[in-house]
């Protein structure tokens, strides 16, 4: 079976060759000639030869008949026995016999007497005999001539003569050793030339189905030969160019689908196939992966241009691989793998380096080499850079755990305020998975009634009447508890949340504000407005919407906006709230202090208070300095003509040294924590009952 087997492939190997199957069909093309030049030769002498025997059988039939009348008429039977044999002994008349006028034979050769009976009569000889005329009788092997005998005029009897067509099987036999012959010699002399010519003309054409078969499977070789004359060796000419600009084409795609084309460093896919070999198809690998993040890159593009950031793009990235190939020599298993992975991260796989202390001073130089300035065109630009740090295997198994960890690390390098690298450990984990679930939960948090608006009074310093309240937002989750605004706010503002929860603290507090307005307290209400909920476009639009709906006297309504918010963007915040301000709502600008505010800006700018922030106001007996800043915040302020909340006031001294340096109004827990709104009206009530009764008491005691 095994060498059947062999035998099939071995053939169908050789069917797949150009000239082989060339040389076979021209090989039959040849026998097929032959096989018809040889049946044409054959029909045509055969014919002759056919038309010679029935001559030469008409002829001696016709001899014996002029011969015999005399003794068929005596009836000399021996003379003619005689006769017969004679004429049968010569070669080619196989048998001779003389019949009776009635068809009977009367004499024949010896042979031809044992075969035939005398007494039996031929229909053919018969009817010669009536008719008088001669009939021709023929198969394969004989030819048989029937002719009447004439005496006097009048018919006596018949001959019949058979001569064989052994001739024509001697044809036979020469026209098959000659069809033999033929074929022998074109196999020999000329089948051999035939494959040689055939292979000559063709072999070009098996090379370009080879090739073509191994550029179907991904292998192009643009080194065919062009050996072949002719049309063949045009053909290879011209694929041999094809294959060439496909290989280029090939080449060119695949580095732009594998390489960046700003930095020349491996691109995401890159970084992701290999990271995917090389952590997750060898379990027992392990390494390091650092995630370097761009600090303020998007500043410097809308400044500069977009040509200025990639020119800064790709500096960043020679100045990472100069550091890594500088520092790893000897401490990786294999070279290590650096790529841009977004628009201003890169990443840098160490395989074999897993060690966190080695990874963490490889990632503090990283941030002391990003600290020095890039010179690009007439710029001096510097950047700073965040390094999330993640090991595998016990970080991540996968390539994509792996970069979730280091990603995770990267976050919170940034929440702790950027240029600097964190390593990932379990509590990142934790904390992203609370961030998720907070996140999740935040944003059925309206829908299933979880968020409630508190209000912590403003306190007049002079009299020490509650003069209004601050907004402050409230979620109470019925698995989570009571989540702080410290948790949920930041995460509301990185996942686009703030601004329907901003908008749903306003709505609320206006509406719950009015209610005691209505009912004759004079009450103002202060709103925070997030940095986020400004940058988008619909800001004024939607917040002018709010506050037409509501029916709410606008001048009893502030807004009050975080100093670092104010400073990102001065022009636009201007830009968005001075039609809020021209209707009447006031502008505070919030934790006043801890921003680095331009004095320039605060001067021009349309905004009505300062809230000094609260750890100025806590700090004030422990620290001369913060206690000085809070007395040039209120000096400032009134000479700017601007009011004053002092935020965080939890003591008698506190309240008489803030009292005593012209705070307008003061906030904190020496009055009240934080409460619903239920708790808040009904002291504003209770508030209210009392000052009334003080009044109707004086005018009595007078």
């Amino acid at each position: 079976m095994n060498l059947i087997a062999a035998v099939r492939v071995l053939r169908e190997k050789a069917l797949q060759k150009v000239f082989v199957r060339s040389t076979i069909y021209m090989a039959l093309m040849l026998c097929l000639f032959a096989f018809l030049v040889s049946v044409v030769t054959f029909h045509f002498q055969a014919g002759k030869i056919r038309e010679d025997v029935e001559e030469r059988a008409f002829h001696v039939a016709g001899f014996v008949a002029s011969v015999v009348g005399p003794d068929l008429v005596r009836q000399n039977v021996d003379r003619l026995g005689q006769l017969m044999n004679q004429l049968a002994s010569k070669n080619p008349i196989k048998f001779a016999r003389v019949y009776s006028v009635e068809g009977k034979v009367i004499a024949s050769d010896e042979d031809s007497s044992r075969r035939v009976s005398r007494r039996m009569i031929d229909v053919d000889v018969l009817r010669s005999i009536l008719q008088g005329t001669q009939i021709t009788r023929e198969n394969d092997a004989r030819v048989e001539q029937i002719q009447p005998v004439f005496f006097d005029g009048e018919v006596i009897g018949a001959v019949s003569v058979v001569i064989s067509k052994d001739r024509l099987q001697e044809l036979r036999f020469d026209v098959i050793l000659q069809f033999g012959l033929l074929i022998l010699a074109m196999c020999i002399l000329f089948l051999p030339m035939v494959a040689y010519l055939m292979y000559r003309s063709t072999h070009g054409i098996s090379r370009l189905t080879q090739m073509s078969n191994e550029a179907a499977q991904g292998f192009l070789d643009p080194n065919i030969p062009t050996d072949t004359p002719g049309e063949v060796g045009e053909l290879q000419t011209a694929v041999r160019t094809m294959v060439t600009n496909w290989s280029k084409t090939i080449q060119s795609v695949e580095y732009l689908a594998n390489m960046d084309s700003v930095t020349g460093l491996p691109n995401r896919l890159k970084f992701e196939n290999t990271a995917t070999q090389l952590v997750e198809f060898n379990p027992k690998a392990t390494g390091g992966l650092l995630l370097v993040d761009l600090d303020r890159f998007k500043a410097i593009n809308d400044t500069f241009g977009h040509a200025v950031g990639d020119k800064l793009l790709k500096l960043v990235g020679e100045r990472i691989v100069t550091t890594v190939t500088e520092f790893c020599p000897g401490k990786t298993r294999s070279k290590p793998l650096i790529a841009r992975f977004s628009g201003d991260e890169f990443t840098i796989l160490l395989p074999g380096l897993n060690d966190r202390e080695v990874l963490s001073e490889l990632a503090e130089l990283i941030l002391a080499r990003m600290s020095r300035p890039f010179k690009i065109d007439s710029h001096s630009l510097r950047t700073r850079a965040s390094i999330g740090v993640a090991v595998y295997p016990d970080d991540g198994k996968t390539e994509s755990e792996l970069l979730q960890c280091a990603d995770l690390a990267l976050h919170r390098a940034k929440l702790n305020g950027r240029d600097q690298m964190v390593m990932f450990n379990q509590s990142i984990r934790d904390e992203a998975q609370e961030r998720d679930r907070i996140e999740n939960s935040l944003r059925m948090a309206e829908e299933n009634g979880e968020l409630e608006v508190y209000y912590q009074p403003k306190i007049d310093m002079v009299s020490g009447r509650w003069v209004g309240a601050e907004a402050l937002l409230r979620w109470t989750h019925p698995e989570l508890g009571r989540v702080s605004p410290v948790k949920f706010i930041p995460i509301a503002e990185e996942c686009g949340l703030i601004g329907p929860i901003g908008e749903f603290v306003l709505r609320r507090s206006l509406a719950q504000m009015k209610e005691l307005i209505d009912e004759g307290h004079d009450l103002t209400v202060a709103v925070n407005v997030a940095p986020v909920q400004l940058r988008s476009p619909y800001f004024t639009d939607r917040t002018l919407g709010i506050l037409g709906e509501s029916g709410y006297p606008l001048h009893r309504l502030e807004l009050e906006i975080t100093e670092s918010g104010v400073m990102e963007s001065p022009v636009n915040i201007e830009q968005q709230i001075s039609p809020i301000r021209d209707e009447g709502v006031r502008f505070a600008i919030d934790d006043f202090g801890t921003g680095y505010s331009s004095l320039s800006n605060l001067a021009t700018m349309p905004f009505d208070t300062l809230k000094i922030d609260r750890s100025f106001v806590m700090s004030m007996a422990e620290s001369e300095d913060r206690r000085i800043i809070v007395q040039l915040i209120l000096m400032m302020a009134k000479q700017l003509r601007m009011q004053t909340v002092a935020e965080g006031i939890e003591t008698e001294t506190q309240l008489a040294a803030l009292k005593e340096w012209g705070a307008s109004y003061g906030q904190g827990f020496l009055w009240s924590t934080p409460v619903p709104f239920a708790e808040f009206a009904a002291k504003v009530r209770e508030q209210a009952s009392e000052n009334a009764l003080a009044a109707k008491s004086e005018p009595s005691a007078a």
